[in-house]
């Protein structure tokens, strides 16, 4: 156990050394010798000026180190920059032997900075020399160049900023960035990993100091510096922050971000992020991001990728209200995917994959920037839009008639502007859009495909195309509101769409049935409800094929006013609800809002319609008057059709507001049946006396051709015997010649 005793007495000699060696250097060595080659190394190798003006103590505890008060620091000859209340360096010991420092700590405490940036961009941290300014980062310049910036040599156990209050203010944005910070670096060598760790608490505020936003910030990361590559990286990245403030939609907004590599190569101007995680409001976001020439000509393209999540959780965490829905299931879960590219000239999104409930969008996208326009095509399907529309309660459904309250706000929102025209002059791009399996006011659409160009005030749609109940449905269209009233022109064009189940899922509307063709050109201007109306001007062709008039059976009208007339009783139950057409065409003339339709026709095997009057968009109603032909006998047996009534053209008057029940509108004209009949048996008069007239024209005829005959007759007689005498006479003159001949030549 000698051994033992002897190394204790060893290691005690040694303590006692040390103990010596730092009371030798504490008591013998004055600090403020270091001073001026302090002042001297920050000058040579950062070119930066240090002010000194307290004294500079030797601290023991918890290393042997320098300690000093009141420091200043300014860039080259630059007013002060920056100061600390205290530096503390921890120094080697045996060094200071050979009266030199061998600095392995620096800790700087309270560090106060004020950074600005004037009106006309220029920094106030820029080190001025000879009529130059070059920032004090001095980004290298060409290579060889005599000024390219040179990373001093790095040794350090541990480099820290205590309590460091930095405020930077911009006169250009108007806005004040506030920032106390505490800030450590471990094991602080060129070419290897510093550990660091960061926290700090960020104010943004206007330069008042008005409309502040707080940020706590947790940041720990491996930072290496490499000088020869004059490039530096970060690796496990960790970030935790919380922000802050009364204009956010909630308070406080957390955050967790975490990065597995950044590197940043100075020469190259590259930089790259790698395994990007980002974690808040329930969201999970990862990507990665290369970025090019990032000093002098920036691009970029990264990868997104956000995991599903409930967007109404996010909504509901940030305390936006979201508006009643049809369907309290949507918006229970999202994801999006994006892929990007692009420069300080344009930026391309492709592709970009959107999924939301039931629906999936794929689009691509391309911004250019100077000047701002783009092309945007987005393809999708599976999207039912009444879900996200308010439900409709039963008594609304039910009933038509707006309360007053409805009816104020409709009035109200008629008042309104409905084009943003600021916001469409702004306009200048391209949109595409096709949509498989859409649902919107219950209508069902197959397919929808819209064409759109944006440019110079004027948005064309060419064309606009649905697919839809057994049909198609197209549409081009141009707003123009390049002068100081808003002009809307559109060309509709239909072809084969069923009408029944359409206005059935768009209105619960059971009118018309049949295959409905519709071509049209219409214009109208104005920039509210009622202007656009009160202007609507054009011409529309309707026709509808095979069809019938659902809830509305013009042959027992017609029936029931010939009852009428014959004070008969009708049997109103025989009848058939509808009226069947095989035919029906509609030329519709708009002028002012005001629809007309001269030529209207109807046409069955028993009925024969026509029809004209007004419609009234501005009112909501018509003044209407059709005429029904009784034209076959295949009629309800309940209303007996003969010569007198088939074929006579009997009114039916249609008045009223047409937003109420339309077959409630619409009955006999009683007076026009009246004059109906009084034409018909006028008209059977007048051919009664026509065919009397005729018959007397013709037995006076057929005397008169008699008379003549028997004249004839006899005038032909009377030529007859003049004809024999004048033969006889004619003979007898022969025989007296001859017979004077033959006594000449006897």
């Amino acid at each position: 156990m000698v051994w033992v005793k002897r190394l204790g007495l060893l290691l005690a000699a040694l303590v006692v050394l040390i103990v010596a060696a730092i009371i030798y250097v504490v008591v013998f060595v004055d600090p403020n010798q270091f001073k001026g080659e302090l002042q001297k190394i920050a000058k040579e190798k950062a070119n930066v000026t240090l002010r000194m003006d307290g004294d500079i103590a030797w601290s023991i505890y918890p290393q042997i180190g320098l300690s000093l008060e009141n420091f200043g620091v300014a860039l080259g000859s630059d007013p002060e920059l920056m100061s600390f209340s205290k530096a503390e360096f921890g120094v080697q010991l045996m060094p200071l032997f050979q009266q030199r420092i061998a600095v392995d700590t620096v800790r700087l405490v309270d560090l106060k900075a004020n950074l600005k940036v004037d009106k006309n961009g220029q920094p106030n941290w820029q080190v001025q020399t000879a009529g130059t300014t070059t920032t004090s980062e001095a980004p290298a310049t060409e290579t060889g160049g005599d000024n390219s910036f040179t990373i001093p040599d790095i040794a350090l156990d541990e480099l820290a900023l205590v309590n460091a209050h930095i405020i930077y203010e911009d006169e250009r944005t108007g806005m004040r960035s506030d920032v106390v910070s505490n800030v450590t670096f471990n094991d602080v060598r060129l070419d290897e990993a510093w550990p660091m760790k960061l926290d700090a608490k960020i104010t943004q505020s206007n330069l008042d100091g008005s409309n502040p936003m707080t940020a706590d910030v947790d940041f720990g990361a491996d930072f290496t510096l490499f000088a020869e590559r004059q490039s530096a990286s970060l690796a496990n990245l960790a970030l935790n922050a919380s922000v802050s403030g009364a204009s956010l939609p909630a308070s406080p907004l957390s955050m967790k971000m975490n990065v597995a590599q950044l590197d940043f190569d100075l020469p190259q101007e590259n930089a790259s992020l790698e395994g990007l995680s980002i974690n808040t409001l329930g969201m999970n976001i990862k990507g990665q991001i290369n970025a090019f020439q990032v000093l002098s000509a920036p691009e970029f393209n990264a990868v997104l990728d956000v995991a599903e999540f409930s967007p109404k959780e996010v909504m509901s965490k940030l305390n936006i209200a979201l508006p009643e829905m049809a369907d309290d299931s949507v918006l229970q879960k999202a994801s999006l995917n994006i892929a990007a590219e692009g420069s300080t000239d344009s930026i391309k999104a492709q592709p970009i994959s959107i999924n939301f409930d039931d629906t999936s969008i794929e689009a691509n996208a391309l911004l250019n920037l100077s000047p701002l326009n783009w092309d945007i095509e987005i393809a999708g399907k599976n999207l039912d839009v009444d879900r996200y529309l308010p439900p409709v309660s039963e008594t609304a459904a039910s009933n038509s008639t707006a309360s007053s309250g409805s009816s104020a706000q409709q009035a109200n929102a008629a008042a309104q502007d409905l084009i943003p025209v600021d916001l469409v002059r702004s306009l200048n791009g391209h949109v595409g859009i096709a949509f498989d399996n859409v649902k919107v006011k219950n209508l069902q659409l197959d397919k929808v495909e819209l064409d759109s160009t944006q440019t110079n005030g004027k948005v064309r749609i060419a064309p606009a195309q649905v697919t839809l109940y057994d049909g198609v449905a197209k549409l081009q269209a141009q707003l123009d509101v390049t002068g100081s009233t808003p002009r809307i022109n559109v060309s509709p064009s239909i072809d084969s769409v069923e009408i029944l189940p359409l206005m059935k899922d768009f209105m619960a509307l059971e009118k018309i049935r049949g295959a409905t063709n519709l071509t049209g050109d219409l214009s109208t201007r104005g920039n509210r409800i009622d202007d656009l109306i009160a202007n609507l001007n054009g011409d529309l062709l309707v026709n509808i094929k095979d069809g019938a008039l659902i809830g509305t059976n013009y042959t027992k009208m017609v029936c029931k006013g010939i009852a009428l007339m014959r004070t008969e009783t009708l049997n109103e139950a025989a009848f058939h609800a509808d009226t069947p057409f095989e035919t029906m065409r509609i030329p519709a003339k708009i002028v002012n809002g005001q629809v007309s339709t001269p030529g209207l026709r109807m046409q069955s095997l028993t009925l024969g319609v026509t029809g004209d009057g007004v419609i009234s968009l501005p009112t909501n109603s018509l003044d209407y008057k059709t005429y029904v032909s009784l034209v076959g006998s295949g009629l309800d047996a309940s209303c007996a059709v003969n010569e007198d009534v088939a074929n006579v053209q009997f009114p039916i008057v249609c008045k009223g507001n047409f937003m109420d029940d339309a077959a409630g509108l619409c009955r006999p004209d009683v007076k026009g049946f009246v004059k109906a009949f009084a034409d018909k048996e006028l008209d059977q008069a007048k051919a009664a006396a026509q065919a009397k007239l005729d018959a007397e024209k013709a037995r006076a005829q057929e005397k008169l051709d008699a008379e003549k005959a028997r004249a004839q007759e006899k005038l032909d007689a009377e030529k007859a015997r003049l004809e024999e005498k004048k033969d006889e006479a004619k003979q007898e003159l022969q025989d007296k010649l001859k017979s004077k001949l033959n006594n000449i030549f006897n």
